[in-house]
C-alpha cells in the first residue's frame, strides 16, 4: 500500500469521479481505476459503490476517507520535518499582521528570513487580525488586542503601549499641550476598532479624555503618517515610532501619559499538521520576542 494511492482516493473522493481524478493529475482513467482496485484488494474491502452514473463511498469507504483526512497531513508533515532534518529548511509561510503589528515584527521577521533563506514568507495585513486566518488560509497572525476566540492557540508576544505623538511643526505652529484640557485646542484623530466602535476615550494611566475629531481611519499606519505629515496629535504605539523619535521626526505629547497597555498575540489553529516552515517562524518569533524589553511569555503551546 502506497501513500500516493491513499492521496489518490483522497482525490477522486474530492472531485466525485475517476474521470476527473485522472484529469487533474494527467494520468488515464483507467491507471485511477486500477490504482483504486488494488487499494481496495490490499484492504479486502470495497470503498467505493460504482454505477454507470455515480461515485459514492460504502460505509467502511466513509469512514475511511474520514481517518485518512487526519492521518495524511500528519504524515505529510512527519515526512516533511526528517527530511529538513537532514537539509535546509524550505517551504512557504503565510503570517497575518494586523494594527502596528507589521512594525512591531519587522525586525524579527527580517532575522527569520535570513536565518532560513530557502524559506519564502507572505505577509497578509488586515484589520480583521486572527479572524482573516481561516479566511485566508493563513498559518498564523501576529494581532495586538483581545483575543475571544478559544478555539486558536495564542501565545503572547510582548506588551504594547501607547503614547500621545504629534510633529515638531505641527507643535511649533499650534504649542505643546501641557495638560489634557489643552487637548480640546487641538487636531485629534481617533481610530475606529475592528468591531466598528469609535475609539473616542482614551483611558490614560493619570485619567480619561473624551476626544471630538473630524478625523477617523480604521488604519493605524494612516494615522501614524497623518501625524508625520503634521496634521495633529494622535495615539501611536512606542515600538511603533522609535526610529521617528530618533531621527527627530516626531515629539512625545504629554509623556507622563499613556494609555492602557495591549499584548501582542502570535495565533494559529493549532500544531497538528502544521508544515515545518511554519512551525520554524512560530518558535523563531516567541523566542526572538523574549529578547525585546517587557516581553511576557505563556508556557502553554
Amino acid at each position: 500500500m502506497r501513500i500516493n494511492d491513499l492521496r489518490l482516493f483522497l482525490l477522486v473522493v474530492e472531485l466525485g469521479s475517476f474521470a476527473a481524478a485522472a484529469s487533474s493529475i494527467g494520468i488515464p482513467r483507467a491507471s485511477v481505476s486500477r490504482r483504486i482496485g488494488e487499494l481496495e484488494a490490499d484492504l479486502g474491502t470495497k470503498l467505493f459503490t460504482r454505477t454507470t452514473r455515480q461515485l459514492s463511498l460504502t460505509p467502511t469507504g466513509e469512514n475511511y476517507h474520514q481517518q485518512l483526512m487526519e492521518i495524511i497531513p500528519r504524515l505529510e508533515s512527519l515526512n516533511e520535518s526528517v527530511k529538513n532534518q537532514r537539509n535546509m529548511p524550505t517551504g512557504s509561510v503565510k503570517l497575518g499582521l494586523v494594527g502596528d503589528a507589521d512594525v512591531v515584527t519587522h525586525h524579527l521577521l527580517q532575522d527569520f528570513l535570513k536565518n532560513y533563506p530557502l524559506i519564502t514568507l507572505e505577509t497578509h495585513v488586515s484589520n480583521l487580525g486572527y479572524h482573516d486566518i481561516l479566511n485566508y488560509g493563513l498559518d498564523a497572525c501576529i494581532h495586538i488586542g483581545n483575543i475571544k476566540d478559544n478555539s486558536f492557540v495564542a501565545r503572547p508576544l510582548m506588551r504594547v503601549c501607547r503614547k500621545l505623538y504629534a510633529s515638531p511643526d505641527y507643535i511649533a505652529a499650534h504649542g505643546m499641550p501641557t495638560s489634557l484640557d489643552d487637548l480640546s485646542q487641538h487636531a485629534l484623530m481617533i481610530y475606529r476598532l475592528q468591531n466598528g466602535e469609535l475609539e473616542d476615550r482614551w483611558k490614560f494611566n493619570l485619567g480619561e479624555y473624551r476626544v471630538k475629531s473630524r478625523l477617523v481611519s480604521n488604519s493605524s499606519q494612516y494615522i501614524r503618517h497623518a501625524i508625520l505629515s503634521g496634521a495633529g496629535i494622535s495615539l501611536l504605539s512606542e515600538l511603533s515610532v522609535v526610529e521617528h523619535l530618533q531621527l527627530g521626526n516626531l515629539v512625545e505629547v504629554l509623556p507622563e501619559y499613556e494609555v492602557y497597555v495591549d499584548d501582542a498575540w502570535l495565533v494559529y489553529p493549532s500544531r497538528k499538521g502544521m508544515t515545518h516552515a511554519a512551525r520554524l517562524l512560530i518558535d523563531s518569533l516567541i523566542h526572538e520576542a523574549s529578547k525585546t524589553p517587557d516581553v511576557t511569555l505563556s508556557q502553554n503551546s
